[in-house]
């Protein structure tokens, strides 16, 4: 095993040239088979006072709070940026998001509830964010995931559109083979 996390190198290969060897200081290999599960052994002893749920290199905080609740997400924050720090790793305060998910017909409500930080700066609140592929809204409904599935269709039904226009249709067989389509349609 620790040949596996130890003293590695790696390197990046477009067509037939390579690049020069660096050597990583820290994490677990990607795109092996035993680089997820190590990672999450590497985490496993992540403690936060609120469920943390991980997966694969994503971490997911959050909280259940009534009105008269005293927050204590920052503090599961400020344990997890400790920890990644003691680690050797750290957060990404850009790719980290805050929504807040409140059926509260008190407009209001929102204001009171503080910022959350890692190390000193604000967290963005957001009215929705994507969690594992899934867009979540803070009103809990389906369009945005929706609205964000029927874009990337569009874009992808587009390019297909371009290869029959330009005449590649046996790409677009293979293409629509892949994918349990018929190409003669």
């Amino acid at each position: 095993m620790a040949t596996f996390l130890l003293d590695r190198s790696q390197r990046v290969k477009i067509g037939s040239e390579y690049s020069h060897s660096g050597h990583p200081n820290g994490g677990v290999p990607q795109g092996t088979l035993s680089g997820p599960k190590c990672f999450l052994v590497y985490i496993n002893d992540l403690r936060t006072t609120v469920p943390l749920y991980k997966y694969v290199d994503d971490s997911t905080l959050f909280e259940i709070c009534d009105r008269n609740y005293v927050s204590v997400i920052q503090e599961s924050v400020d344990i997890a940026a400790r920890w990644t720090e003691q680690n050797d790793m750290n957060i990404n305060s850009e790719k980290s998001k805050e929504i807040i998910i409140s059926f509260a017909q008190d407009c209001n409500f929102r204001s009171t509830i503080p910022n959350i930080k890692i190390d000193g700066r604000d967290i963005a609140q957001v009215c929705h964010a994507k969690l594992l592929g899934v867009t979540i809204s803070q009103d809990l409904t389906w369009n945005k995931h929706v609205d964000n599935i029927v874009k990337k269709a569009g874009k992808r039904l587009y390019r297909l559109y371009q290869l029959k226009r330009a005449g590649i249709t046996q790409t677009l067989k293979c293409i629509f083979s892949w994918i349990g389509l018929r190409g003669d349609t």
